[in-house]
């Protein structure tokens, strides 16, 4: 199932028809993109590559002007479309056809359901399953210079050569373990993206789990909303216009004027010129907002409350590693502490359930209820124990219902 020999190279639609065609004849396509995202507000696609169990080939968008069979190909609900970590790659699908994708599957999800780490780079997973290490000879490249290397043809279509061979392993395995379902269901979510900028993941990413008041997150979010405006219209990728660790900088420090925003370290001086004025006004507006609201931010103060949620925490991860699941996989550090926060909120209140207004830690219908969910409330309660060995390397675990 591994497509031998030098890949195609597709520089026309006659060609380009030609593979289409192939790949809807079988049931698995394996999809990758090469692309500049340091120069643009949308990355440059540089190649696709293109990956069946019996061929693998290479598009040039450079030499295609019209491209839209393969967009088309990639988001076919009747073909699967498995991908690596290909959040970043399905963007490009999402913005030439205006919709989502509707059957993809990432491997790397997959893999971190069967035991492997989360995240695990392509070439660490198909040397776990096939006993082979691809070349990273090309890591650093520039894909946007032709004529393109042989060599570099060749690292480029490794990227998907494996793919379809490596998903008909971990097919197997899920299927066995009955968490197939689980896999698809992540990988949507994954994969799925936003079609209008939503910017609360930007903003837990750019707060790098600090325990912002709620004050400074409301802040936070006008800047990071304020940030991708002016990308857009600079046409540069947010973060090289405003790394995350500036941001989170400009909302500790608070600025008033032009002259405290060039004080801080990372904000340059044609920045604040351009767009001084812009980000006074974003963090003048913040403080007219209702704060964003932080549940239990002052029980998270308290010492013994950080105490037990440390411990539960790497009883959690224990158990999801005696499962075969790679704990970043099934939770935050962030939501678990908070949901736990809840429940000793509860706990004070002297009542048996927690507090109402609280999400839960897993939504309804979500695979991490089912995989870790029913246990962890279970355990909390006090109606299940875990017991823990280490044997072989691999910890193991057994459950036993607490005595009455």
């Amino acid at each position: 199932m591994v497509p031998g020999g030098e890949p195609e190279v597709i520089t026309d639609s006659k060609a380009l028809a030609n593979f289409v065609e192939h790949a809807r004849s079988h049931p698995v396509l394996a999809f990758d993109t090469e692309f500049i995202g340091e120069e643009s507000f949308r990355p440059r696609i540089c190649l696709v590559q293109l990956a069946t169990s019996e061929r693998v080939a290479l598009v040039d968008p450079f030499e295609l002007e019209q491209l839209e069979p393969l967009w088309e190909l990639v988001a076919d609900p009747k073909v699967l479309t498995i991908v690596h970590a290909g959040e970043q790659d399905v963007q490009a699908v999402r913005f030439a056809l205006g919709r989502q994708p509707e059957r993809m599957l990432d491997t790397q999800v997959a893999a971190a359901l069967v035991g492997l780490p989360w995240p695990c780079s392509l070439g660490a997973m198909v040397e776990q399953l096939l006993g082979h290490r691809p070349a990273k000879a090309h890591t650093f490249t520039n894909w946007d210079a032709r004529p393109l290397s042989a060599s570099q043809l060749r690292y480029a279509a490794d990227d998907v050569r494996y793919l379809p061979c490596a998903w008909e392993l971990l097919e197997r395995e899920l299927t066995r373990r009955e968490r197939l379902d689980w896999a698809m269901q992540e990988s949507a979510e994954l994969l799925a993206g936003d079609l209008v900028f939503d910017p609360s993941r930007q903003v837990k990413r750019a707060a790098r789990g600090e325990p912002l008041r709620p004050a400074a997150l409301t802040m936070l979010r006008e800047v990071i909303l304020l940030r991708h405006q002016l990308a857009e219209r600079a046409d540069m990728p947010p973060r090289a216009l405003m790394p995350d660790a500036v941001a989170l900088e400009v909302v500790k420090r608070r600025p008033t004027n032009t002259g405290q925003l060039a004080a801080i370290r990372g904000l340059s001086r044609p920045f604040v010129e351009s767009y001084g004025d812009e980000l006074l006004a974003a963090l003048n507006h913040s403080r007219t907002l209702a704060p964003t609201r932080v549940d239990h931010a002052a029980l998270l103060e308290e010492t013994t409350v950080r105490a037990e949620i440390d411990a539960l925490w790497l009883a959690a991860q224990a158990r999801c590693l005696a499962l075969d699941l790679a704990p970043g996989l099934v939770m935050s550090r962030s939501a678990f502490t908070d949901w736990f926060a809840g429940r000793i909120a509860a706990r004070r209140r002297r009542t048996a359930t927690p507090n109402p207004d609280s999400e839960p830690l897993f939504a309804g219908g979500d695979w991490r209820g089912a995989a870790l969910g029913e246990w962890l409330d279970a355990f909390v309660d006090g109606r299940s124990n875990l017991a823990l060995c280490w044997r072989d390397g691999l910890c193991e675990h057994t459950d036993a219902i607490a005595p009455e």
